[in-house]
């Protein structure tokens, strides 16, 4: 008896194993995973705090306030939202400001690829007045009701009829391959033509000459002629005492300007 109990039981182990739907057929794999990846780049994107561009400036009914015009992300849901001004200072009869917006999709390529105007309130504990306004470090100067980006280049006054102005000068000199510790000298200027003389850099050594240091300033003289709104354009420039070469690029170029003047 107790042989055929044992025979029984592995009997039933057997058919157990051999049952329908109990071993893996031929060429199964893993379970499937639920579909393939999502192929959209926007999925998982987070708010992050961007710049607002500001495209115009105007007064408001309260001489608190300023009205800021900005250009917000645009074309998609997630692209814009809660324009604002952050990091405000009145510093030096100045307002600085930074005007910022909220951006799912900012860093995602291609998904907000406009932009829509919006509006943002600037408002100072006391008027404004004429104070001017630096709004994402760009300064804006008032113009009536409105305010104007100043140039940059030029700044925010206007500049002089002089066009030997110094300020015209400085301009010029902003505008070359040189340190930003130079100065020109001008040596003849008639509002068209102007030769002065810029150094490379005035302080080679430092503002405080290093120990060992022995300055040595390379001057040349530059000669330019007035080009309109741009200011100063620079023709040419020498080492050579008179004209140098400027009559060979620039005939017009007038000698009384430059013939007598020593080597810089």
């Amino acid at each position: 008896m107790r042989r055929l109990a044992i025979a029984l039981l592995c009997l039933a182990a057997l058919l157990s194993c051999a049952a329908p739907g109990h071993g893996p057929a031929p060429g199964d794999g893993p379970a499937p995973s639920g579909g393939p990846p999502s192929g959209d780049p926007t999925e998982g994107a987070t708010w992050g705090t961007y710049q607002a561009d500001v495209t115009a400036v105007r007064l408001s009914d309260d001489p608190r306030s300023l009205v800021l015009t900005v250009a917000l992300l645009a074309d998609a849901d997630g692209c814009s939202r809660n324009p604002r001004i952050t990091y405000f200072v009145e510093e030096n009869n100045r307002i600085y400001a930074n005007v910022v917006q909220d951006s799912r999709l900012s860093g995602v390529v291609g998904a907000c690829p406009t932009h829509t105007p919006g509006e943002v309130r600037l408002t100072a504990p006391a008027p404004i007045a004429g104070r001017l306004v630096v709004l994402n470090q760009e300064p804006w100067k008032r113009d009536g009701a409105q305010y104007h980006r100043c140039d940059p280049t030029f700044g925010c006054d206007p500049m002089p009829a002089d066009h030997c102005d110094p300020a015209w000068i400085s301009v010029a000199v902003r505008g070359m391959d040189v340190s930003r510790h130079s100065v020109g000298s001008p040596e003849g200027c008639d509002g068209t033509w102007l030769v002065m003389t810029v150094p490379f850099d005035p302080v080679p050594c430092g503002v405080e000459a290093r120990p060992g240091c022995e300055p040595t300033v390379n001057v040349r003289r530059y000669f330019l002629r007035w080009a309109g709104e741009r200011g100063w354009a620079t023709i040419t420039s020498s080492t050579e005492a008179g004209c140098g070469r400027v009559r060979t690029v620039e005939p017009a170029f007038p000698t009384k300007l430059c013939a007598d003047l020593p080597r810089p």
